[in-house]
């Protein structure tokens, strides 16, 4: 049948309050008949997840084990496959509720990826069922929403106050579930109290698991399967279930088309359908699953038309060896700079991946150096265009499980056509010239000198650079502040004169002789004057004339005058290179059986048997680099591995990864080590 979400009246909501959808009781009343609860059942999912960030999750304290970044990782891959429109929620606690961030799903995975890879664990105190309490009173209910809660915590409540204890927190939620949610309480490393135990198994929404130290939860497996997962185009989706299982469907129609379960009974990682006719994008089915001593129950949601109807089959996704391309109508057409993202799915067990080789013209980079993948689980190759010309093709390669290199699919250049950069630097020219102005007349103008040319234009220099002001001398007595607008010069005076002829007499005008003696002497006296230079002298106001501080200046024409402190202007220099980066800071941890070993790495080349004082490890050199450890011998019986990856002399080791070392010594016989490399800075947040 389609399904359609239609709002359930508020009495029939409340009965089945008390129903429930999915019950984790074995001895619960429903019969093995598979029905739905309510109809049509909601389309949409909210998976909210209760993340404990108390100091004991990253190892401190009386922690049990540094979990929180397999916590983290396990996250991420729980929710990699969920493509059904709705929220994703990330709630923090230690001392009560913390951070709460909600993200619409799938658009907005990204920011959701990027918040918990920011999560740290550096809380105190566990204050659980209070905050349980608080989240469960603030979900507010929604009818086309299957809601799902995962509380993840490696502590017992310590909260003093003893305001909220774990039948409230549960109760809290019971009153603003619907009839299709469900609570997950995930214990890290320690058993879950019997009373705690008790309460959960007294609900039919709601249930208790207990994992060993050191495990992270797996968000796939059916014991913490969401009330809704997604149906892939198809007719298939992942469900780990154990063996003795059985499934069975609502209805054996969803839709126009008669739908079966293929591999109905026993263990599995997938459930494969058997769809006869077309189930439409956005039909819902409802499938039951008795397990072992339990009972689960989840939605399927079809987001497309499953299987694609005639004239739509799509092309099978290209592979790359075990990897399966789900992007391949990526545009591979970059320019320079520019970044194109490869998403591959591992489709053939598990493999690691690492960057082969990449042509100089692009640059490949995987999440890591070496990346390990389990079947189903995603990886990223990033690919920028480092300077492709138009029309070039270049492509990186790909090792997988340490095999020959495989291409990737090839990139190309784009053909770039001039610019008419001419008109566009005709339109800009106007808004440069502007700007210029502009910042020159930001600039502040700072003053040192005076000089004046021929033509009695006088210039007032800038001290930082070659700029200058300039103006007429049109008086015989020029205030050099008001003349540039410089209140700081405001009383320097610039004089016009000409001095006095140094041959002087009294004239006598008594009589006309004496009167035309007196005028032929004037017009000698004007004659010397106008053949006496001019001169400029300067000097402050208010003080006699021609003396400036205390001093008689004279400032011919072009001469230049500094009347403050001369500072040459400043010349630009690069700055310097930064230092080489130093080799990092190595501890190396030795693993034999029970006993640990941990020891700092001096320079240079340095065989662990030195280091350890152990003659098993004769023949293991490596070399501290710049930002890597470097294997540089390895005796010829010993095998380094991780995984399926084997490491050879010559290859960068990787870091914060356990190795296997097999010794393959003849006088002990073959022993077996375990190696894990830390830089200083994680060792010794592993030791907080």
């Amino acid at each position: 049948m389609v399904c359609r979400p239609r709002r359930v009246p508020p009495l029939r909501r409340a009965a089945l309050l008390l129903a429930g959808s999915g019950s984790f009781a074995a001895a619960q009343t429903a019969g093995p008949t598979c029905a739905l609860p309510v109809s049509p059942p909601p389309d949409q999912t909210r998976v909210v997840f209760l993340l404990d960030t108390s100091g004991s999750m990253a190892g401190q304290g009386d922690s049990v084990a540094d979990i929180f970044a397999k916590v983290k990782g396990a996250i991420l891959r729980g929710t990699r496959a969920t493509t059904a429109p709705g929220t994703v929620e990330i709630d923090t606690f230690d001392r009560g509720p913390q951070q709460r961030a909600s993200f619409l799903w799938p658009g907005e995975r990204a920011e959701f990826e990027r918040t918990v890879n920011s999560l740290e664990a550096n809380g105190a105190n566990t204050w659980l069922y209070r905050s349980m309490q608080d989240l469960f009173s603030r979900l507010a209910p929604r009818d086309q929403v299957a809601t799902t809660v995962y509380v993840v915590t490696d502590g017992r409540d310590n909260d003093p106050s003893r305001t909220a204890s774990i039948r409230s927190a549960l109760d809290a939620f019971n009153l603003s579930r619907g009839p299709f949610d469900k609570l997950y309480y995930v214990a890290l490393g320690i058993s879950v109290p019997q009373s705690v135990k008790q309460a959960f198994a007294d609900t039919t929404f709601a249930q208790a698991l207990e994992l060993p130290p050191g495990q992270a939860p797996d968000f796939t497996a059916v014991t913490l399967t969401p009330g809704l997962v997604t149906v892939g185009p198809g007719g298939s989706f992942p469900y780990r279930r154990p063996a003795g299982t059985t499934l069975q469907l609502e209805s054996g129609r969803i839709g126009d088309a008669a739908v079966t379960i293929r591999n109905p009974n026993g263990a599995g990682e997938r459930v494969d359908l058997e769809i006869q006719g077309t189930v439409p994008a956005g039909s819902v089915g409802y499938m039951c699953a008795q397990l072992p001593g339990a009972r689960q129950n989840v939605l399927l949601r079809f987001d497309q038309d499953t299987p694609r109807r005639p004239g739509s089959a799509a092309p099978a996704l290209p592979t790359l060896g075990s990897l399966v391309l789900l992007n391949p109508d990526l545009d591979r057409v970059l320019s320079r700079g520019e970044r194109a993202v490869l998403h591959y799915r591992a489709a053939g067990g598990p493999v690691t991946v690492e960057v082969a080789a990449e042509p100089p013209e692009l640059s490949a980079r995987l999440p890591d150096q070496t990346v390990s993948l389990l079947e189903g689980e995603r990886v990223d190759l990033t690919v920028t265009d480092r300077g492709l010309t138009g029309g070039q093709e270049a492509a990186p390669s790909l090792r997988l499980n340490d095999r020959t290199p495989l291409r990737v699919p090839s990139f190309v250049g784009e053909i770039r056509r001039p610019f008419p950069w001419w008109w566009l630097l005709l339109l800009l020219l106007p808004l440069l010239c502007l700007l210029f102005l502009l910042g020159r007349r930001r600039r502040r103008f700072d003053p040192y000198a005076l000089s004046v040319n021929r033509a009695l234009v006088v210039f007032l220099h800038d001290r930082h650079s070659r700029r200058r002001r300039q103006a007429l001398l049109r008086r015989d007595q020029n205030d050099i502040g008001e003349l540039f607008r410089e209140d700081r010069l405001r009383g320097l005076v610039l004089e016009r004169y000409r001095p006095e002829p140094e041959e002087w007499a009294e004239l006598d005008n008594s009589d006309m002789n004496s009167i035309r003696q007196y005028a032929g002497q004037r017009l000698r006296r004007a004659a010397r004057l106008l053949a006496q230079p001019e001169t400029l002298r300067l000097h402050k106001r208010g003080h006699e004339e021609g003396t400036f501080l205390q001093l008689q200046e004279m400032l011919a024409l072009g001469q230049l005058y500094v009347f403050t402190d001369y500072a040459p202007p400043r010349v630009r220099q690069r700055p310097p290179l930064p230092p080489p980066e130093p080799p990092i800071d190595v501890i190396v941890s030795l693993l034999d059986g029970p006993r640990l070993q941990e020891l700092e790495l001096p320079l240079d080349d340095v065989d662990l048997a030195d280091v350890f004082g152990n003659e098993d490890l004769r023949g293991l050199i490596v070399r501290r680099e710049p930002g890597l450890l470097r294997l540089r011998a390895l005796r010829t019986e010993m095998r380094l591995r991780h995984i399926s990856r084997e490491f050879y002399p010559g290859e960068a080791l990787p870091l914060a990864v356990m190795l296997d070392l097999g010794t393959g010594a003849p006088a002990s016989g073959s022993r077996a080590y375990q190696v894990r490399i830390r830089d200083r800075a994680s060792s010794e947040r592993y030791r907080r």
